[in-house]
């Protein structure tokens, strides 16, 4: 169901901290993110959260974390097993009721608020918009 209010935003974040954080602290900090962006959407103004999802992926290491309701509870499958000083996320927001530049704002106040203690954070649009028509046939 896609109708006139729904918007949608994929984004890659490169957070850098100056020294390694503990896993357990990550987690929480990925997880503070997650509940932070549908939270911070409803606030605004969505009416239909459709999903927002995350992955982190590194190494052996394979994170996938979404919420898909009001609740703003974040479901989790795999953790962060070591330290480190850097994490390499891609977000995805799907919602009725905001527009696209508002979903932009969001993710990068909310990844500021939720991953404390960043030195650097580099937040990247994924979406890719066809100049061309493709033709098939």
């Amino acid at each position: 169901m896609i109708t006139e209010d729904f918007a949608a935003y994929a984004a890659r974040l490169r957070i850098g901290f100056s020294s390694s954080i503990p896993a357990d602290q990550l987690q929480a900090m990925l997880e503070s993110f997650m509940s932070g962006l549908a939270m911070d959407c409803l606030e605004a103004g969505t009416r239909l959260i459709g999903h927002i999802k995350c992955l982190v992926e590194t190494g052996d290491e394979i994170i996938a974390c979404s919420v898909t309701d009001h609740d703003a509870r974040v479901r989790c499958r795999g953790k962060f097993d070591s330290s480190r000083s850097e994490v390499d996320l891609i977000v995805n927001v799907l919602q009725y009721g905001l527009r696209k530049k508002d979903l932009v704002r969001i993710v990068a106040d909310c990844g500021k608020r939720s991953f404390v203690s960043h030195v650097s954070m580099s937040i990247e649009d994924l979406e890719i918009e066809e100049k061309e028509l493709i033709q098939l046939g």
